[in-house]
């Protein structure tokens, strides 16, 4: 049995986490359940419940996944920055370990988890032969926990993973502890049936697995975060308000589908025959297009009359409207008709949405930043692990046509705006795309006075040996353009092409042998 009674020890974090996991756990699967649609039936009636029950799962409607996805679908990593050298288009060693990990897509399922259930979690392990990289896992906060420095809350003290191998169906519980990991089981057979049980879990080892660094490899995204502690998923606010929305559903369903049945009714029919027998009336006033009914001069025939369902709807969507303000979700999310209002309305939804997206972001940068120090700390690189100059790049959550950064991005060349920062914070391209693009116009500064300089000069078609002379002269000149080696100007590029073609390109400066010699 493991002592649990020594604070501190590992068996009292094993304890106590776990404990916090469990009793969060319902919490988190509520979140977790609305989020996919599955969230609590509208009430209905007791007498018939199982009658209603259809009703009940048809009446819900998955607002909760719109409020998710209208922040998470525009939270998108695209890169990072360390305090390497030579990075001023993101870090390339941390955008590998980025997508190795599968992280260009899975970073999604992090976000989701965060935003829907108010915490997700990434671990970081050491590096994996099989991607070449630190591994970085995305884990489900119903399967993880933390516990943090009361002193400071963003230095994780204890982490616990606990999950069942599907495989072999036992409980695994992984414990972090700084510099340690501490790993235990509970068999089968102690479970089957019940919940994790404390007295019954083993140690797998006589001692814990060593990390490279005295830290917990747990990092842990927290969303919407109080100074206590507490987070929220982002419609966990309004659930209340998203249950009267499905009440109102069910109310009108119901009303719709009885009403299909209409009651009707006749005054003043006698019961019995003259000669006191019962009447059955169900019989002689058959629906069939070819009855007729035949009855007495004074009997009024009741037919009951429909309700009219527009105050049942505009309440719906009034609800609806308080839910889209609440959460700053724009209504053309919720309902597509809105999309149809003025341009100046979107736009205003639309701004409170970026707003909201960028304080998920300022949020979750901390989170990610840490993430990738964890990983270079394990794959022994110093310089890229420091903290304070790691940054996350991401993409604009607020997108443009192409019209309006094109028209953006040629006044601010005229204004003077650097190059890079009008691809990067105008044209919102990437940083892997900015380098592409980095290296495509320094070929452009070489290939175009070259095809100048053959259209002038009348010569005869090169051949092999001369071509591959060029082939050679082209690759040179673009890595010494690109900082690898002497960096030349175009003029300077230009002799050279001079000298090694007999061409005759316009240039001002007299290339130096030095300047030849270095090719």
């Amino acid at each position: 049995m493991i002592d649990t009674t020594v604070p501190g020890s590992p068996g009292w974090w094993l304890h106590r986490l776990s404990k916090d996991l469990e009793e969060r756990r319902p919490r988190l699967q509520r979140l977790a359940d609305r989020y996919e649609g599955n969230g609590p039936l509208p009430a209905g009636p007791d007498n018939c419940a199982a009658a209603f029950r259809q009703f009940q799962k048809r009446a819900r409607a998955n607002w909760a996944e719109l409020i998710v996805e209208a922040p998470r679908e525009r939270m998108e990593v695209v890169g990072f920055r360390t305090g390497a050298d030579g990075d001023e288009n993101g870090d390339a060693e941390a955008w590998r370990i980025w997508t190795a990990n599968g992280l260009d897509a899975d970073a999604s399922l992090l976000f989701r988890a965060q935003l829907s259930m108010g915490d997700a979690y990434a671990i970081v392990g050491g590096v994996d032969p099989s991607i070449g990289a630190p591994l970085i896992t995305v884990e489900d906060p119903r399967e993880v926990v933390t516990a943090h420095d009361p002193h400071n809350r963003r230095r994780t003290v204890a982490a616990l993973k606990q999950f069942v191998d599907e495989w072999t169906g036992e409980h695994h519980a992984l414990l972090y502890l700084p510099g340690e990991v501490y790993r235990a089981r509970m068999p089968r057979s102690d479970y089957y049936g019940s919940q994790w049980d404390i007295n019954s879990v083993q140690w797998m080892s006589d001692g814990p697995d060593r990390l490279p660094t005295n830290v917990v490899p747990v990092v842990r995204f927290a969303n919407r975060p109080n100074l206590q502690g507490r987070t929220f998923g982002e419609f966990e606010s309004v659930e209340d308000d998203l249950d009267r929305i499905d009440t109102m559903l069910l109310q009108r369903m119901v009303i719709a589908v009885m009403q299909a049945f209409r009651q009707r009714a006749a005054k003043g029919l006698e019961k019995t025959d003259k000669n006191g027998n019962d009447i059955d009336w169900s019989g002689v006033f058959r629906a069939d297009p070819g009855a007729i009914w035949a009855i007495p001069g004074d009997v009024d025939l009741w037919e009951s009359s429909g309700a009219d369902l527009t105050p049942i709807l505009e309440s719906v969507k009034a609800d609806v409207r308080d839910v889209a303000a609440t959460t700053r979700t724009p209504m053309f999310y919720l309902f597509p008709d809105a999309a149809n209002g003025s341009a100046e309305g979107a736009s205003l939804q639309r701004e409170g949405l970026i707003f909201k997206t960028n304080d998920r972001i300022r949020h979750s940068s901390a989170a990610t930043s840490q993430i990738m120090s964890l990983a270079f700390t394990f794959s022994g690189d110093s310089d890229r692990a420091d903290m304070p100059q790691l940054k996350t790049l991401w993409a604009p959550p607020e997108r443009f046509s192409l019209s309006e950064r094109y028209d953006a991005a040629s006044k601010a060349a005229a204004a003077g705006v650097p190059w890079r920062t009008r691809m990067e914070s105008i044209l919102q391209f990437s940083p892997e795309e900015i380098g592409r693009m980095d290296s495509e116009r320094a070929s452009d500064l070489l290939l175009d006075p070259l095809a100048e300089g053959m259209e002038q000069t009348n010569t005869a078609p090169a051949t092999d040996v001369e071509a591959e002379d060029g082939k050679n002269v082209a690759e040179a000149v673009q890595k010494l353009y690109l900082g690898v080696g002497k960096v030349l100007t175009t003029a300077e590029v230009r002799g050279i092409l001079n000298q090694k073609f007999g061409l005759n390109l316009d240039t001002a400066l007299d290339v130096s042998s030095s300047a030849d010699a270095d090719l």
